[in-house]
Parts: C-alpha cells; sequence; structure tokens
C-alpha cells in the first residue's frame, strides 16, 4: 500500500500521479509497467516514486484494489437502489456502465484494457490473495429474503450468476455498440430464467 507521504500530497500532483499510473497499466502488460515513463508523465523526481510506493508491484495492487472498491461499492449502490434485488443489478448495473451514444463508464474502459494486456496472469495474487466472491458490502445490502433459500452461500452462487449476466451483456454491447437496446431485452429475458427458471413445468416433475 501507499506510504502516509503519498496520502500528503497535494491534490493535484496526487492525481497527475494517479494518472500517470493508469495511463502506463491500461497501455502495457504489468510485468512491462515502467517507472520512469510514469515519473516522466507525472513530472516528479525517481526518489519520490520510492517515497510513494515500495516497487511497482506495490502501485498496481493499490490501484487494482481501488479499481474493485470502485465496482463493489457501484453494486452496492444498486443493490441499494433496488432495495436488495440481487435479480435487479444486472440490468440496473447494466445501465450505470454502458450509456447512451457510445459512453462507457471509464473505470469499465480500464479494467477492459487491463485484462486485455494481461491474458491469463494471475489477478488474485496481484491483489494480495483469494477473496471473497460476494463482497461483505454486497451480502449487507442485498435483501435475503427476496432468494429461495436466504443464505450467505446461496446468495453467492446467485451473485455469480447474475455478474456472468452483466459480464457478458458488457461483452457483447462492445462488440456490436449499436445494439445496446436489444442487449438490455436479452438482459431481462436471462434475469427472468435465473429467477423463474427455464424448465416446462411438466419436465420440472420428470426430473424431481
Amino acid at each position: 500500500m501507499p506510504s502516509a507521504t503519498f496520502f500528503r500530497l497535494p491534490e493535484e500532483k496526487r492525481r497527475r500521479l494517479v494518472e500517470s499510473c493508469w495511463a502506463e497499466l491500461t497501455s502495457v502488460r504489468f510485468t512491462d509497467v515502467s517507472i520512469n515513463r510514469i515519473i516522466a508523465a507525472a513530472h516528479i523526481p525517481r526518489g519520490s516514486f520510492y517515497q510513494y510506493f515500495a516497487d511497482k508491484e506495490d502501485l498496481i495492487r493499490y490501484l487494482l484494489e481501488n479499481m474493485r472498491t470502485y465496482f463493489i461499492e457501484l453494486l452496492r449502490d444498486v443493490l441499494t437502489e433496488s432495495q436488495g434485488d440481487l435479480f435487479a443489478l444486472p440490468l440496473m448495473a447494466y445501465d450505470r456502465f454502458i450509456g447512451h451514444q457510445g459512453y462507457t463508464d471509464p473505470m469499465l474502459s480500464q479494467l477492459i484494457k487491463i485484462v486485455q494486456l494481461n491474458e491469463g496472469m494471475d489477478m488474485q495474487s496481484l491483489m494480495g490473495g483469494p477473496m471473497q466472491f460476494l463482497p461483505n458490502l454486497l451480502w449487507e445490502a442485498l435483501d435475503p429474503s427476496k432468494l429461495r433459500e436466504p443464505s450467505r452461500k446461496y446468495a453467492d452462487h446467485v451473485f455469480h450468476m447474475t455478474c456472468a449476466v452483466l459480464a457478458f451483456a458488457i461483452v457483447e454491447t462492445l462488440q456490436n455498440p449499436g445494439q445496446s437496446a436489444q442487449v438490455r431485452e436479452d438482459i431481462k429475458l436471462r434475469v427472468d430464467l435465473l429467477r423463474y427458471g427455464g424448465a416446462a413445468e411438466g419436465y420440472k416433475e420428470e426430473i424431481a
């Protein structure tokens, strides 16, 4: 994590440094990140960088953790707005991430670039090890009574599936930017399948 010195920097200087770091991380693989390029873009001495971060891995972990926090807080806001309805999350989050006229959430754009540049890399290890898929902030914001089983484990499975619907919709939109209206309808259908199931009643009885 950054040193206390980093957090005491003037706002403008800290912002310039962080923006330079993000520009580097979204341009090259993590293994090719250059502190020299970062400090040149941020207009700071090399020695100052090491007053803020131990090394470039420390920097990468900090930025990825900030990214993770951003997404968790956005999803928490969505769950709060939907009164804890986990099934409402894919469509509402999609509308936050993908706007009209080709707008894409800037943090989402950065995540996509990072994933594309670092295909096959173990992101978990860079962020300090395995993390719980359904974070506490989201568990606290959802209403378990809206689920067939109100347990944390069951909610985690549902969260996995709703995130898959959201992620697939985002990929579809990025591949075909003019199809967002159709993608929204597809999200509604897929969420309906999650909420109610896709098997006919007679077939359900046969396999019960």
